[in-house]
């Protein structure tokens, strides 16, 4: 019998790992807690439509198809479903967030969309919670003392020298019971990659998520982002990460799931890479043995992978991504702990 597992982030890094996770065959179900504080691009401009009455939806959404397995999802019946809930219309409209706001409810959360995409032959293994159902925002506070609403803010100022130094909702909501349960009854809980304020830590400031897992037995892991931001995790260390995970989570993560490679080695090995990243005041976040060493020494595990890979984004240019298939051997061995 597999182990409770939740994973909590946006509709980046969740997917990733959802689909790592599945890829292990150790796992059933998956609870995946999701984001939904996103206010750019389409779901921004969805949300000022609503006159700020609605959550964001697109990072449920993502996370909702990551949860197929991934031996199932060339069939057609999930590639065909796939594309209508990715469909954009001439106004940039994504049908999938049309078809997620009428099914939506905020007591059932997203159950109803469950229920109709295994109604059409797709199964699911897990659900997707929002953090909450009540419409908020980000607001976050930076090193030189400004404000900031909003977190489409985060990406847009991604580059400043300006770090983020706190963050918090405006207005404060409550967390989504079926949510703060999950966590509450977890056995494993994994924080994705993806914007660690944004996508991440901020499923845990609606009220009743840190109490949530302040009564958990479970054991919480971070897996690291493989790249900077500027104004978020630039030249942080292991120790660092925890110890902003543990001040908006309330708990200090039991291990670190990170790259093998350095970012020395990784810079040697990809210089013209790390050049690109660099033009955008980012770099390759991998650490030497004795930063490693660090972590260790306060009592955190750390789980290095070997998943990092370079593709070639649409653009033509070279990015790094997490490889799920290579990220699962790594994520076995928290599952066996």
């Amino acid at each position: 019998m597999s182990k409770e597992i939740v994973t909590v982030g946006g509709g980046n890094g969740s997917p990733v790992i959802n689909e790592a996770l599945l890829l292990t065959q150790k796992v059933d179900k998956i609870n995946a807690v999701a984001a939904v504080f996103d206010s750019g691009g389409a779901t921004g401009r969805r949300r000022l439509d609503s006159f700020g009455r609605e959550i964001a939806y697109s990072d449920a959404m993502r996370n909702l198809f990551s949860l197929v397995s991934p031996d199932k999802r060339a069939a057609k019946n999930y590639q065909a479903l796939l594309e209508l809930f990715n469909h954009r219309d001439s106004r940039d409209r994504v049908l999938g967030q049309d078809i997620f706001s009428r099914f939506f409810d905020p007591i059932k959360g997203f159950s109803q969309i469950e229920e109709i995409i295994e109604n059409l032959g797709i199964d699911l293994q897990g659900h997707v919670f929002p953090s909450s159902t009540k419409p908020t925002n980000i607001a976050f506070t930076t090193t030189s003392g400004r404000n900031f609403l909003g977190e489409h803010l985060l990406d847009e100022h991604r580059m400043s020298e300006d770090i983020v130094i706190n963050m918090y909702l405006d207005p404060s909501v409550d967390a989504y019971t079926p949510a703060a349960d999950a966590i509450a009854n977890a056995q494993v809980t994994i924080l994705s990659c993806g914007s660690l304020h944004g996508s991440v830590l901020s499923n845990f400031l609606p009220n009743g998520m840190k109490e949530a897992l302040a009564r958990s037995k479970t054991k919480l892991f971070l897996v690291t982002n493989l790249v900077s931001a500027r104004n978020e995790t630039h030249n942080l260390t292991p120790v660092q990460f925890a110890e902003i995970v543990e001040k908006y989570s309330g708990k200090k993560p039991d291990g670190l799931i990170v790259p093998e490679i350095s970012r020395e080695s990784f810079e040697s090995k990809y210089p013209d890479v790390s050049a690109l990243y660099n033009q955008e005041h980012s770099h390759f976040l991998g650490w030497n043995s004795q930063e490693l060493y660090k972590a260790q020494d306060k009592g955190i595990r750390i789980i290095t992978h070997r998943a990092t890979k370079v593709v070639e984004a649409e653009n033509g240019y070279k990015i790094v991504r997490h490889d799920p298939q290579k990220l699962s051997d790594a994520l076995g061995t928290i599952l066996t702990a």
